[in-house]
C-alpha cells in the first residue's frame, strides 16, 4: 500500500514557488527546513504561490475517489441525456457523439468542483478563513515534501469557530524516516517567529501533555476513521489505512507519530534587502546569504526551538518545522483574499 497513489498535486511544485536555503537536524527528533517565497524582480510576491495554492482547493477539500465519482456521474448524467434526445439515432452514432461529449463533460465538472471547493474553503468568513491559508500550505508541503496523504482535515468538521483550538490542522499518513508514521500537523502565519513556536508547540503539548490528550487525539482519529472510505481506490489498502487510524490496533501503536509544523513570519531584514539588491539573482544571492549566516549562529532559530521544546516538554516527538520567513506576512494574506474572497 502506498499513500503516494492517492497524493494528486503535483509533488514537485516547490522548486517552482519556493527557494530551499537550508535542512538540518536539531538531535535526533527535531527536523528544520527553510524556505523562502520565489521573489519576483526585487522583491517577495505571493501572486504566483496564491496561484498555486488556490488551484489545489479541490484536493484539499474533496478526496480523490469523491472528485472522480463526482466526474462519473457527470459523464453518466450526460449520456443519458444525449440517447434521450437522440433516439432516431443508432448505437454507433451515439457512442460517437457521447465520446466526442466526454472531455467538455470532464472539463465542465471539474469547473464546477473547484467553485464549490472555493465556497466551501471560505464559508466561515473573513475572520476565520486567515487560518485556512497556513492550513493549505501545511497541505501542499507535507503531501509534497513528505510525500505523506492527508487523510482529514479541520474544514469539513467544524461547525463552530471556537472549535479551531481544538484540533489539529491536518492528520497525514505515510513513512518518515523510514518508517509508518502518522502525523499531526499545525501551520502558524504571524509577524513573530518566537510567537508562532510558541503558538505552535502550545497547540501541539496537548496531544502529550494536556489533560484533555486522549479525548482530543481519540476524537481526530475517529473524523478520520469516518471518512476513510473516500480513499478507497485501486491500489490502496482501506483496511489497513483503518487500522492505522485505530488506537487500539498494533499497526497504529506500531507507526511514529509526527508533528509536521508550518512557521510563516516576518524579518525586517528581508525589506532592507530588496532596497539594496538591484537584479533578481542579486536579491536570491543575498537573501540566502543572510539567512544562512542567522541560521548558523544558531541562537537566532536552532536555540529558540530547541528551548521552547524544552519548556513543553515535548522533547520525545518527532518535530519537523519548515520555516518560510518572509518581508510581510499581511501580503500573503491580502494575495490569497484576492483569489478567494
Amino acid at each position: 500500500m502506498s499513500e503516494n497513489q492517492i497524493i494528486k498535486i503535483d509533488k514537485g511544485w516547490m522548486e517552482k514557488e519556493l527557494i530551499s536555503h537550508l535542512t538540518e537536524k536539531i538531535g535526533d527528533k527535531i527536523s528544520m527546513r527553510v524556505y523562502t517565497v520565489k521573489p519576483s524582480s526585487t522583491q517577495m510576491d505571493f501572486l504566483s504561490l496564491s496561484s498555486f495554492l488556490t488551484k489545489i482547493i479541490p484536493h484539499y477539500v474533496y478526496s480523490i475517489k469523491e472528485i472522480e465519482d463526482d466526474i462519473e456521474r457527470s459523464l453518466r448524467r450526460n449520456e443519458k441525456a444525449i440517447r434521450k434526445s437522440n433516439t432516431e439515432l443508432d448505437e454507433h452514432e451515439l457512442i460517437e457523439i457521447i465520446s466526442s461529449e466526454r472531455e467538455r463533460v470532464k472539463i465542465d465538472t471539474w469547473i464546477d468542483i473547484f467553485n464549490q471547493s472555493r465556497i466551501f474553503f471560505r464559508k466561515k468568513g473573513e475572520d476565520y478563513i486567515g487560518g485556512k491559508y497556513g492550513e493549505l500550505m501545511l497541505f501542499a508541503l507535507v503531501e509534497g515534501v513528505l510525500e505523506c496523504k492527508m487523510i482529514a482535515h479541520k474544514i469539513k468538521h467544524l461547525t463552530n469557530v471556537n472549535d479551531e483550538v481544538k484540533g489539529s490542522d491536518g492528520i497525514f499518513l505515510g513513512d518518515y524516516q523510514k518508517n509508518k508514521a502518522i502525523l499531526f500537523g499545525e501551520s502558524k502565519i504571524m509577524k513573530s517567529l518566537s510567537g508562532a513556536i510558541v503558538d505552535a508547540l502550545e497547540s501541539i503539548n496537548r496531544y502529550h501533555n494536556d489533560s484533555e490528550n486522549a479525548h482530543n487525539r481519540s476524537h481526530e482519529l475517529l473524523i478520520a476513521r469516518e471518512h476513510i472510505h473516500k480513499y478507497d481506490v485501486d491500489g490502496v489498502n482501506i483496511d489497513e489505512l483503518y487500522d492505522r487510524l485505530d488506537s487500539t490496533s498494533d499497526k497504529y501503536k506500531e507507526q511514529l507519530l509526527v508533528h509536521p509544523i508550518i512557521l510563516m513570519y516576518e524579518r525586517s531584514f528581508i525589506k532592507d534587502l530588496q532596497k539594496k539588491a538591484k537584479t533578481h539573482e542579486e536579491f536570491n544571492e543575498m537573501i540566502s546569504i543572510e539567512l544562512i549566516k542567522r541560521f548558523k549562529r544558531k541562537k537566532e532559530v536552532f536555540d529558540l526551538i530547541n528551548n521552547h521544546v524544552g519548556d513543553h516538554n515535548l522533547e520525545h516527538s518527532f518535530l519537523d518545522f519548515f520555516l518560510i520567513p518572509v518581508d510581510d506576512v499581511s501580503k500573503f494574506r491580502a494575495a490569497m483574499d484576492d483569489k478567494l474572497l
